[in-house]
């Protein structure tokens, strides 16, 4: 049997908006950095999922966008309408929202309302307009990481896997100062500061978000972003009775590659399949132990239009071998391989919202241009996009029809 992959759309995010840019005077890259070409409001939705079904995109990840402003918020009656609207459209559509939200509008509401209001969309039901997965965790989270790694040196993978790691988690208690929060990522001018918090904060809420999923027997998401320390998180998020992130025995890690200097864009495809094994350990407790839960992987492309030609590289793999490549088409290459462990390639206006052409200079683009380009590449790769209910039911949520 031919090879299967789900695809994916990242539609939205949270770096590409007005506010989070500040104009250059190259009218391409501003376009394209202020996201003047991203679907917002409801009508531009539905034409976008409508054209996203029929190329074969199964899986839709969105950060919630004012209309108005086209900036971030945490409006839940926007999720609400976007999430029946895509449910309307596409009934087989898996439907995931972004929480680890920020921008000016994000603030104001968690500033008035708490922190609850950056992941609140995480109690509301599928079928009052809610998503079949949130992440969880991804940028702002790592702060309890952080404080943790503060107190006990700068982690390893062989520390995160030991004993030791376990016992200092067991006992850790999170620091309540607040402090202002920029995350080391690779973002536009004010897309990685996401406020003034506390690690205490963090992990109260990371838990409530984990707590609301079991109640609505949805299922878990979340992001790595910096991959030694996304990985000590996920390992503690698991490990902690408090949180038990995975406590439905069932994980979606979503790799950015890209995203941050800590998890950079790959070289090469032993480069990306090492990250993607170490995502996969987490199936396990402890290393080479027995399998606990299943841990599905989507792979992405979040490099930022200023970095785009340096990531043009040779394909090492597939019928591309030797080719030029640009960062989309080669994260679509390595999971279209055989031994990849990939489940889901997402593309979209969240992660690269734009193409290259002929030259190599970025060029707007759109959702559907995206999905058009990734599901070529991987048809040239002799993959088959994954379309069948059932067949998505058991390779991405295996436990979705027992919770329903």
């Amino acid at each position: 049997m031919s090879k299967t992959l789900i695809l994916g759309c990242c539609s939205t995010g949270a770096k590409y908006t007005p506010l989070n840019h500040y104009p250059t005077g190259d009218v391409v890259l501003d376009r394209i950095c202020d996201g003047t070409d991203i679907a917002v409001t409801e009508d531009e939705i539905a034409r976008e999922v409508t054209e996203l079904t029929r190329l074969g995109c199964r899986y839709y990840h969105y950060h919630g966008r004012d209309p108005q402003t086209r900036e971030q918020t945490t409006d839940n009656q926007i999720y609400r309408r976007v999430s029946l609207l895509v449910q309307s459209i596409s009934p087989d559509m898996l439907i995931s929202f972004g929480a680890s939200r920020n921008g000016p509008e994000v603030m104001r509401r968690i500033g008035a309302l708490g922190e609850w209001e950056r992941v609140s969309q995480a109690e509301l039901p599928l079928e009052d307009g809610g998503a079949h997965f949130i992440t969880l965790q991804a940028a702002i989270e790592l702060q309890i990481v952080c404080d943790l790694e503060n107190r006990i040196g700068p982690f390893t993978r062989d520390f995160i896997d030991s004993d030791a790691f376990m016992r200092e988690v067991e006992r850790y208690q999170p620091s309540t100062r607040q402090e202002d929060v920029k995350m080391n990522t690779n973002s536009t001018a004010n897309g990685n500061n996401y406020g003034r918090t506390s690690p205490a904060t963090q992990l109260t809420a990371y838990g409530q978000a984990i707590a609301a999923r079991r109640r609505l027997h949805l299922l878990d998401e979340i992001e790595w972003v910096q991959l030694i320390r996304s990985y000590a998180m996920s390992r503690m998020a698991i490990a902690r009775r408090d949180l038990s992130l995975a406590g439905a025995d069932q994980l979606n890690v979503t790799l950015l590659f890209g995203f941050s200097p800590k998890l950079p864009f790959p070289e090469n495809y032993a480069q990306f399949r090492s990250v993607v094994s170490m995502a996969k350990s987490l199936e396990c407790d402890v290393p080479n132990g027995p399998r606990k839960r299943k841990v599905s992987i989507t792979v992405g492309a979040a490099v930022l239009p200023h970095h785009a030609g340096r990531e043009i590289r040779a394909m090492d793999v597939g019928p591309d071998a030797g080719r030029h490549l640009d960062a989309v088409r080669r994260i679509v290459g390595y999971a279209a391989q055989p031994d990849s462990e990939v489940d889901v390639v997402r593309v979209g206006m969240e992660d690269t919202p734009y193409l290259l052409d002929a030259d190599g200079k970025i060029m707007p683009t759109t959702n559907v241009e995206l999905c058009r380009v990734a599901a070529e590449t991987l048809d040239r790769y002799g993959v088959m996009l994954q379309t069948d209910p059932s067949g998505i039911t058991e390779r991405r949520a295996p436990l979705m029809r027992a919770a329903a």
